[in-house]
């Protein structure tokens, strides 16, 4: 918002008291209209848990362009099988031409805060977004206090450092 852009927020509301998933859009741009993307029409899809991703696959573009930006954090599921790392990718390349998964858990245990997975995503997507890393890191100064900010600054930091 900062820069211009129209920003528009949206999210799908479930379990989440309760653990469950949440899906949340966010777009920007100079001409945004609607909160939720139409189907098919994702410049980037974000699963900050991998199976997360196979909930919003039908968001991306036919021409398998959309970034696919999934976290390798697992959460532990009761009662069901987690899915394999061959279906995973075997989905993901059926859907995209873009798949990065993002090695979120070494940072995380490395910092000792699981908090900290959307920002290193953040540093990561900077690659991908008009907007600079010092537009970010002022803005995380401005909302959050001195110690979680300098632990989401470090996050950022080692998320713009991923390969």
């Amino acid at each position: 918002m900062q820069n211009g852009y129209r920003v528009i927020t949206s999210e799908k509301h479930g379990l989440s008291q309760r653990g469950g998933k949440v899906t949340c859009f966010l777009r920007f741009g100079d001409k945004i209209s609607a909160p939720i993307p139409i189907l098919g029409s994702a410049y980037m899809i974000i699963a900050t848990e991998k199976a997360c991703i196979f909930d919003v696959l039908e968001f991306t573009k036919p021409d398998r362009s959309s970034k696919l930006i999934i976290a390798t954090y697992e959460k532990e599921s009761q009662g069901s099988n987690y899915p394999s790392e061959e279906y995973l990718v075997k989905v993901l390349k059926e859907n995209s031409d873009h798949i990065n998964l993002i090695p979120v858990m070494p940072i995380v245990a490395q910092y000792k805060n699981l908090k900290i997975i959307n920002t290193i995503i953040l540093g990561y997507i900077l690659r991908f977004l008009p907007i600079s890393e010092d537009e970010i890191k002022k803005s995380i100064n401005k909302h959050f206090k001195e110690d979680i900010s300098a632990l989401n600054q470090k996050a950022l930091e080692e998320g713009i450092k991923l390969k």
